[in-house]
């Protein structure tokens, strides 16, 4: 078989089941497959597959099919230029959650500050900011611990593992153990944000595969919000941050938990226009 001739049997069987951009997605996996780029494979475009190769072309493309997203099979995901690990355990990082570590590169300086990352998943957040901030010493949490295994080798393939404490625990709590009141120059989260009566809606590739916890929280988006919104005003210091992301039509919700202590600083638009980060100071 040749590589076009395993590229059309591929784009024939992820077509019939309803996967979006099925003939990039088997370019993607037939280059992973045989261990090459996308750019390489389609220069060698009538070049034998070998059989191994095939089988384990074909093995993902069926794991394609059935839903599974292309970032979990290939087990990585890039954020912020960076690549970080992956898996079932942990939401799969999107772009428009880049837009939390610019709002806080935007207002913090680049000296020894203390950072939390609530909710940190992959460690997307906690270690991009701990990359571009070599002096600030972070506290990162989640409620899975097999989550934080993932976060802590993503911090550890990017260096960054000796300044960030992992730590499994519901929003700010574990970080009492560590830090005083009033002691955190910054706090950042993706929380869940997502309804339970929204999930359905969802594609079947975020419904289906990607952690729950992550999508919908113990509590719904409300509760966890003015918990966190809560715990931040005792943890950060006066003019410290608070960087969240939020979900589409949460922007009035969320703003109205800033009151008292509270100073907003601005609300973010992703690319499409769409309300997606808060900040606020606390005063």
């Amino acid at each position: 078989m040749q590589v076009f001739e395993a590229l059309a049997a591929a784009c024939e069987e992820l077509t019939r089941n309803s996967v979006v951009n099925p003939r990039v997605d088997a370019e993607i996996l037939l280059a992973r497959s045989l261990g090459t780029t996308r750019s390489a494979l389609l220069a060698h475009y009538r070049d034998a597959v070998d059989e191994s190769s095939r089988q384990v072309f074909f093995s993902r493309v069926r794991e394609r099919s059935r839903g599974k997203p292309l970032q979990y099979i290939l087990g990585q995901q890039e954020f912020r230029g960076l690549l970080f690990e992956v898996s079932p355990a942990v939401f799969i990082p999107r772009p428009e959650t880049e837009f939390v570590v610019e709002a806080a590169l935007e207002r913090l300086e680049n000296g020894s500050v203390n950072l939390a990352d609530v909710g940190t998943g992959s460690g997307c957040l906690a270690v991009s900011l701990a990359v571009v901030l070599p002096r600030a010493k972070l506290w990162a949490t989640d409620l899975s611990e097999p989550a934080l295994e993932i976060a802590r080798r993503n911090a550890a393939r990017h260096g960054v593992g000796s300044r960030i404490s992992f730590l499994q625990g519901n929003l700010l709590q574990p970080v009492a153990s560590w830090l005083g009141e009033g002691q955190l120059d910054a706090v950042v989260s993706n929380p869940p944000y997502v309804g339970p009566d929204e999930l359905s809606g969802l594609q079947k590739e975020v419904r289906d595969w990607e952690p729950r916890l992550a999508l919908v929280g113990d509590e719904g988006a409300p509760s966890l919000y003015a918990r966190l919104v809560s715990q931040a005003h005792v943890r950060l210091r006066p003019g410290g941050l608070l960087i969240v992301e939020i979900g589409y039509s949460m922007q009035e919700a969320v703003c109205g938990l800033l009151g008292h202590g509270w100073e907003l600083l601005g609300v973010a638009e992703d690319l499409n226009g769409i309300p997606r980060v808060v900040s606020a100071r606390r005063v």
